[in-house]
């Protein structure tokens, strides 16, 4: 369950950036061994996205596509379980822009979430090394939102850590040190 809501309200990273407890917003930082170009097709691709994020992904990479994922490679995509994202606005190999739009059954902050929506910065480090940025906006002071943006800390973590490795593994693939 961990891996379908750290995605679903996509504010993910590693390591946490701690913000007051009144910012309305959550940011998180992780530098990964991988070239911009890797990095950015694992976000912008239905095979990207499928190597990290959940074995049943597709996205229409366009504003106002449509970024979903079902985790239970036993379901189907746009079943109860399927997490739908809104790509509100991208800048190519820079930034990405998603709002989660459709909720898995039993996502226990559909309200909270609702009101949030998250970018992600990319940044080339070198030619083999990125650092995304992942800053969540919309966070209140209501019981529900906080309690989201906390459980976010562990389920972010993870999530990023499941891109590096896929993209540790790809690059193993590929021959890339």
């Amino acid at each position: 369950m961990i891996r379908v809501v750290a995605f679903a309200c996509v504010a993910l990273a590693t390591p946490y950036l701690p913000a007051a407890a009144d910012e309305p917003r959550e940011v998180f930082e992780i530098e990964i061994d991988a070239g911009i170009d890797a990095v950015w097709e694992a976000f912008t691709t239905t095979a990207g996205i499928q190597s990290w994020v959940a074995p049943l992904a597709e996205v229409d990479f366009k504003v106002g596509g449509k970024w979903r994922a079902n985790y239970n490679a036993e379901g189907e995509l746009g079943d109860s379980t399927t997490i739908e994202n809104t790509i509100l606005a991208y800048d190519p190999m820079r930034m990405i822009s998603l709002k989660a739009t459709t909720f898995p059954e039993g996502f226990a902050f559909v309200e909270a979430a609702k009101e949030t929506w998250s970018v992600f910065y990319f940044s080339p480090v070198s030619t083999l090394r990125t650092k995304i940025t992942v800053v969540g906006l919309g966070y209140t002071d209501s019981e529900q939102s906080q309690k989201m943006r906390s459980f976010f800390d562990e389920a972010n973590e993870y999530s990023l850590k499941e891109l590096e490795k896929a993209l540790r593994e790809n690059n193993a693939q590929q021959g890339v040190p």
